[in-house]
């Protein structure tokens, strides 16, 4: 009897799976005809045709896919039936066929809930920006815990749905709007291996929760605000074979967080602000077979230097640079080797003063070739070359230098400690560099001319400049200094001269300027000063130059401008200043070149020229002076240069 009984269980279960096998080609051949294909046990070609289906019956369907169909959400109930399956993957356009549509179908998704084997679900590209699966859609698949890989980017899913997938060795949420509470959501992915996030709204915060992922081996942070303090979290990730930071405000200072990311093969740095700095960390990483520096501000000199350490590496590089004839093998000391390059080089007698590698091709590493002329070398040109924080370490020994010149180069905050042992240090360019301040507070304290012209120089930076006290010439033109900064510029004692063109600095800034007793040259061009500006400014009796080119200067302001009577050279060019204003000149009898390019100023106003004895250069150029006033204007002052031309009045020549 017991031997009967345990026949009809095999029987029973013989005829449940043949059941099953029957429902599994129903459905297999119901999928083909909506045009998808199926993937049967034991095989891993996909079957698409009708002809192609085996004639056995006991047939089990472990993939699905669908995608290029015209799927009704709806009939996802078909799928319940596939007990077997291990991979689905669904069209992106089903869960909203075209612009516009109203449909949300995510509640169908729960159909698929009985499918505890699957292992593997992807949601394909849509034409459209997004995808209709939401997070409550997502919370339906909840039974799904075996699940290995899901694929949800372009979808509208955050994340806080996804903690049940523990077991997920792949994920892709790129395009979606994905963020830190999401990142939440993963943390307890341990054994997870690929990683997308790109373009989602994850921040630095949300990446501290990939430090417990210590299996990750691709990563994809692809325009996300990722920044160097983001970078820290991923030091622990030290299986990581991929890493994708296209985009990224992340800095040399960033990559030191990478040092033990040994394993690395691919590193994506496109648009980052990585210099040649940045590629010295980069050499310990011997397995690193491809390197994307596209837009950095590496050069190609630091891309030469890391190539030779790692030769394997394929590194993409846009080289702007201009091509320059390599330099011949030289035998000779310094000033020849300087030479060499299409340099200058000035000697007292037979000891180098002076070198000027101004726009040739020197690199970093060939900057050791100074060090011979290191107690002698008072002033260095490195204007316009590829010369970065590397470089400074080649610098830093040359102690005799009293001048430096390191316009548009590569150097920034990072490096600039690295000079603080050059005592003798007295005039610093850094104009068009990568500085931003905070590396002012390891510069050597003796400065007395620093220019940080078109860097992005602050309000923040400006209290370095309390360190030093003999600060003469400043140039912050062009920066992104504001009203702010200026209230700690007033406490530099010995200033003298101040370039503020072109920068926010406006009238509650300026009004801080007054307290500045030794100022002698001002440039306040391009900036958002009016009249009230000037009235603040009356007390700087000792100022010989005045720059208001562009500004909101008129007849009033020249009032405040008439009791700076020590005044040399002043610029009122394209500024609204007419013959009415012109009158206060007469007070400024030491007045050697004054420009009034584009002034409202006729015939009737060259008269108040006449009394300007001292007078050289008169900027008359897009004036409505006639050719007679100035006939008239140089009989009175034969000793005056005068900038006019007779048609640069006409309406389509004025202001322009």
């Amino acid at each position: 009897m017991i031997a009967g009984e345990m026949s009809k269980a095999a029987c029973f279960l013989l005829l449940t799976s043949c059941a099953l096998a029957a429902n599994d080609r129903g459905v297999a051949e119901w999928i083909i005809r909506q045009g998808g294909s199926v993937v049967f046990e034991g095989s891993v070609e996909p079957v698409g045709e009708f002809a192609r289906l085996p004639g056995n019956t006991e047939l089990h369907v472990t993939g699905v896919s669908l995608v290029g169909t015209l799927l009704d959400p709806n009939n996802l109930k078909r799928l319940a039936e596939l007990t077997a399956l291990k991979e689905l993957y669904l069209p992106g356009p089903m869960w909203n066929p075209g612009a516009g549509s109203t449909l949300d179908a995510n509640d169908t998704l729960k159909n698929l809930a009985v499918l505890t084997g699957l292992e593997k679900l992807h949601f394909s590209l849509h034409f459209l920006t997004n995808i209709n699966v939401q997070d409550k859609g997502i919370a339906l698949l909840a039974p799904l815990t075996n699940l290995r890989e899901i694929r949800l980017a372009q979808t509208k899913v955050k994340g806080e749905t996804l903690s049940v997938f523990v077991n997920l060795r792949f994920l892709d949420v790129s395009y979606t709007p994905f963020g830190d509470a999401g990142m939440t959501a993963i943390s307890g992915m341990t054994h997870l291996s690929k990683l997308y996030l790109k373009d989602t709204f994850v921040t630095d915060e949300g990446l501290k929760k990939l430090r417990g992922l210590k299996e990750l081996t691709e990563l994809d942070l692809h325009g996300i605000r990722v920044s160097d303090a983001g970078l820290e979290n991923l030091a622990g990730l030290t299986e990581l074979r991929k890493l994708n930071l296209l985009g990224a405000s992340v800095t040399d200072a960033g990559l030191d967080h990478l040092a033990g990311l040994t394993k690395l093969r691919e590193l994506n740095l496109y648009r980052t602000n990585v210099t040649n700095a940045g590629l010295e960390r980069l050499r310990r990483m011997r397995d690193l077979t491809a390197l994307d520096l596209r837009y950095t501000r590496a050069t190609r000199g630091g891309v030469d230097s890391l190539n030779k350490d790692l030769p394997n590496c394929r590194v993409v590089f846009l080289d702007a640079s201009v091509k320059r004839a390599a330099a011949p093998a030289v035998k000779g000391g310094v000033a020849e080797w300087v030479k060499s390059l299409g340099g200058k080089a000035v000697m007292e007698g037979s000891v180098l003063r002076e070198v000027s590698l101004a726009s040739t091709a020197v690199s970093d590493a060939q900057l050791v070739r100074l060090a011979p002329a290191a107690a002698t070398l008072r002033k260095l040109s490195l204007e316009v070359t590829e010369i970065g924080d590397v470089g400074l370490d080649h610098i830093a020994k040359l102690t005799a230098l009293t001048e430096l010149n390191l316009n548009n180069t590569t150097v920034s905050d990072g490096g600039l400690s690295r000079l603080l042992n050059l005592k003798q240090l007295r005039r610093l360019s850094l104009n068009y560099s990568l500085v931003r301040g905070e590396g002012l507070a390891r510069l050597p304290e003796g400065i007395t001319s620093l220019e940080l012209a078109g860097t992005s120089f602050s309000d923040d930076g400006v209290k370095y400049l309390a360190r030093f006290k003999d600060l003469e010439r400043l140039s912050l033109a062009y920066s992104e200094v504001g009203d702010e900064g200026m209230a700690r510029v007033r406490d530099i004692p010995k200033l003298a001269a101040l370039n503020l063109t072109g920068t926010d600095v406006g009238d509650a800034g300026i009004a801080h300027l007054g307290a500045l007793s030794n100022l002698r040259e001002l440039s306040l061009g391009y900036s958002r000063l009016t009249d009230k500006s000037l009235a603040s400014l009356e007390g700087l009796q000792d100022l010989r130059l005045l720059d208001l080119v562009r500004t909101r200067a008129t007849d009033a302001g020249l009032a405040s401008i008439a009791k700076l009577k020590n005044l040399t050279n002043l610029t009122l060019d394209y500024t609204a200043v007419t013959d009415k204003g012109l009158v206060h000149l007469a007070a400024l009898p030491n007045l050697v070149e004054l420009r009034l390019d584009s002034a409202t100023v006729t015939d009737a106003g060259t008269a108040h020229f006449k009394p300007l004895a001292n007078l050289k250069l008169l900027n008359l150029y897009h004036t409505l002076v006639t050719e007679s006033g100035i006939e008239t204007l140089k009989s009175s002052l034969p000793q005056c240069s005068v900038v006019w031309d007779r048609d640069s009045s006409l309406p389509n020549r004025r202001g322009s």
